[in-house]
């Protein structure tokens, strides 16, 4: 895919607020922007964001100015469909069409609205037909878009003329195939690591912590939607153990009692299981959610998420599969747990960014700098979240974690020195200082590496005895030279020297390398010199 990131749109002042009261950020503006010109000579364009930056304004404000066609957003999830159309709604005032399962968009001719938002399995199944005039096709969580069925939606829009912006956390998957299938160009990024640089994010202090009882030597890999990951079955097997169980819990209860946290999961089984040995163990309020609404009915999702979100004297540990991530959004969260290892970086960062949130009100505000952002973070009641890995006895730096998302551009050597680092440590450490204290050790490593092999250097020391006349003019030991008598080198690093007054080591070498090149007479003065020695 080619990268043609923006360049020239740097402006950090202040947007104008739109009807709805809502200031685009600057990062946000210059993204749109560059979105708009890109697509002046592009069809399919992709933008790249970390969560909590807003990528969902971002593509409102752009479809707010569309003057090309209806706008049609398409999203992998149901929850994804309801937060873009309420998104859409509060920013534009007009409410969206929406295509999903038993919600049928009007489009009758003198009542269709200009916006419609769409659940791709429902379109897949033929009733991406019904929507008509689409000038501009939006895909949320693009990442997930590489697939025939994405291409063959996208072929039918883009064959009557629509442009499609794709956005994500996360453009290059860990099974590395290639976005280039559908999109042309990246237009615009912004990372983590930027983010949090200029205040629009918290910052995780990390921890790695061995479960002694986890040994994923023999877990398998497989293909998800994720990219290559450890296979499922495999994984759940090995922490549905009870002494993983009990090792996981007693770590959640230690490190987190009083702290909002989502622990992840790998199976219904395990989420369960920590759950209740959470409560019943610890006298943690815990609780557990999936997909699966044979296992947990949408009444129990909603309402153990309603007291983990809206009540602060609710449920504090949420133990999840596959529910809190991508569309996840809540600000409050405090501490996030890795109880599923995973060598996806896709999957990771996705779930990296669900506590990467400030509070709300915390940084936007009139005059806002990187500085003062940054000074408002630290003073408010979320400074930093918790990201505490649970890695395995034998795998821990072939699994991700919290370094390899903050890598940006830290080499591979200081990544995996960073890991280690958290892995023996004892308390949580903020990301960026465990990175620079990795590279700081590296370079002392290094150092002192290339100070033991130059110790271990055997070096001839070569040097000339020169004394001076002081009341003449000629250096004494020119005339001495000149005047010695012997066998001199004709040719080479010694030449005109006397094979007498020549190091051992270049003697030998004569007589080592290429004697067939070296006069009879030479060599027989080398060959006597070196048996006097």
């Amino acid at each position: 895919m080619n990268q043609t990131y923006l360049r020239g749109f740097t402006a950090d002042e202040p947007s104008a607020p739109d009807a709805s009261g809502f200031v685009e950020r600057p990062y946000q503006r210059n993204a749109r922007i560059a979105v708009e010109s890109a697509l002046g000579d592009m069809d399919a364009v992709i933008v790249e964001m970390a969560t909590g930056l807003g990528k969902t304004e971002i593509f409102t404000q752009l479809m707010s100015r569309w003057e090309r066609g209806r706008c049609l957003v398409i999203a992998p999830q149901i929850t994804l469909v309801a937060q873009a159309a309420q998104k859409i709604a509060q920013r534009t005032g007009v409410y969206p069409g929406i295509e999903q399962a038993h919600n049928w968009s009007d489009e009758s001719a003198w009542n269709r609205s200009p916006f419609v938002v769409a659940s791709k399995d429902t379109l897949v199944r033929g009733r991406y037909k019904r929507i008509k005039d689409v000038g501009l096709v939006v895909v949320d969580e693009a990442h997930l878009s590489i697939t025939k069925s994405w291409a063959n939606l996208l072929d039918h829009f883009m064959g009557l003329g629509a442009k499609v912006l794709g956005v994500t956390a996360t453009a290059k998957r860990h099974d590395r195939k290639s976005m280039a299938n559908l999109y042309e160009g990246c237009v615009y990024q912004y990372g983590i690591v930027d983010g949090i640089q200029d205040g629009w994010l918290v910052n995780a202090q990390a921890r790695c912590i061995r479960l002694q009882s986890l040994n994923l030597s023999e877990v398998t890999m497989s293909s998800t939607t994720m990219g290559r990951d450890f296979n499922q079955i495999d994984l759940s097997q090995q922490l549905e153990k009870y002494e993983t169980i009990y090792e996981i819990a007693e770590i959640a209860a230690r490190e987190t009692r009083g702290l909002k946290t989502a622990i992840y999961c790998a199976s219904v089984a395990e989420a369960q299981m920590v759950s209740e040995r959470l409560s019943d163990s610890y006298g943690v309020k815990s609780a557990w959610i999936c997909a699966d609404t044979n296992r947990c009915s949408p009444q129990q999702r909603h309402d153990a998420l309603e007291s983990f979100t809206k009540d602060p004297d609710g449920v504090t540990h949420l133990c999840n599969v596959g529910i809190l991530t991508t569309g996840w959004d809540f600000p409050g969260l405090e501490c996030i747990i890795m109880a599923r290892p995973t060598r996806s970086k896709m999957l990771y960062t996705q779930i990296f960014g669900r506590g990467t949130r400030p509070l709300e009100g915390t940084v936007d505000f009139a005059g806002s700098t990187a500085e003062s952002r940054c000074e408002a973070i630290a003073a408010s009641r979320k400074p930093h979240f918790k990201m505490i890995d649970l890695v395995d006895v034998t795998l821990a730096h072939k699994i991700m974690t919290s370094p390899d998302v903050m890598s940006g551009t830290w080499g591979i050597e200081t990544v995996e020195k960073a890991k280690e680092a958290l892995v023996e440590s004892d308390e949580a450490v903020e990301i960026d200082e465990a990175l620079r204290a990795a590279q700081k050790q590296l370079q002392l490593e290094q150092e002192q590496k290339a100070r033991e092999e130059r110790a271990r250097v055997a070096a001839e020391a070569l040097y000339k005895s020169r004394s001076v006349d002081p009341f003449g003019d000629t250096p004494e030991g020119d005339v001495k030279t000149k005047n010695k008598r012997g066998a001199r080198f004709p040719f080479g690093r010694f030449r005109g020297e006397l094979v007498r007054d020549t190091p051992t080591w270049y003697l030998r070498g004569c007589m080592d390398g290429k004697p067939q090149v070296t006069a009879t007479w030479l060599w027989k003065s080398i060959s006597r010199e070196l048996e006097s020695r």
